[in-house]
């Protein structure tokens, strides 16, 4: 099991340097003359960073997550915050690593699961923040790949993972709904509701097409074979 969360991550941490927005991709020379990491250059897991010491992005925060993303009986079971932040973590991880890498070729067509899907990685990402055995310098790669999922929906890098979390999860509800709404293709009076929430998803086009971009694109690295996943 522990094999596996590491070649999950290492998969993650290549997803969160290849997911920049086209605005991150124009810098992309200056940024490669800065260091991969600023603290993993001190600190090599959480456990040695002393919370005093770490920018806010870097401290655990308690979210409450929307109904239905973490509805599981295993997280029912730990009796400690820090068994069921492990447990989240382990769920959310499995999460991206099914929609992002095992379902890569099926991104452009489910992009309803595909954002709804980054509400995970922001969860991966803060409930890792509770395990003292996390490496630093994965963690400040799943921070420049969150950044990138937020920017694809114009979320502050600032803003709180519960923010963050809840819009990407109820964007995807919402563009899972005008999906399945669209399957029917039955020839009816358009509901004023669906009318609706079509004008709000008409606003979100080119959003959607900028995370579609960063996701596919994260996808693509498999075929590079740089991690033991088969």
């Amino acid at each position: 099991m522990y094999k596996f969360i590491n070649l999950l991550l290492q998969t993650i941490i290549i997803i969160a340097i290849f997911s920049f927005s086209t605005e991150a991709a124009k810098k992309k020379k200056e940024d490669d003359k800065k260091p991969k990491c600023v603290y993993c250059e001190k600190y090599k897991k959480l456990k040695d960073w002393p919370e005093s010491e770490r920018p806010a992005a870097f401290i655990y925060k308690k979210v409450d997550y929307p109904e239905g993303m973490f509805d599981s009986e295993q997280l029912k079971i730990p009796k400690t915050e820090k068994l069921k932040a492990k447990a989240r973590q382990g769920m959310a991880g499995q999460k991206v690593y099914q929609r992002f890498v095992k379902k890569k070729s099926s991104l452009n067509k489910y992009q309803h699961y595909m954002i709804r899907d980054m509400a995970y990685f922001e969860a991966l990402f803060n409930e890792m923040l509770m395990d003292p055995q996390a490496k630093v310098e994965t963690l400040e790669s799943l921070k420049k790949g969150r950044e990138a999922m937020r920017t694809s929906l114009k979320i502050s890098p600032k803003a709180t993972t519960s923010e963050a979390v809840l819009k990407f999860w109820a964007t995807g509800k919402m563009m899972t709904i005008a999906w399945k709404n669209n399957k029917k293709k039955k020839k009816q009076k358009i509901d004023p509701e669906i009318a609706e929430r079509a004008a709000v998803l008409a606003n979100l086009k080119k959003q959607i097409a900028l995370a579609k971009t960063n996701a596919q694109r994260a996808a693509t690295l498999k075929a590079q074979e740089k991690i033991g996943i088969k």
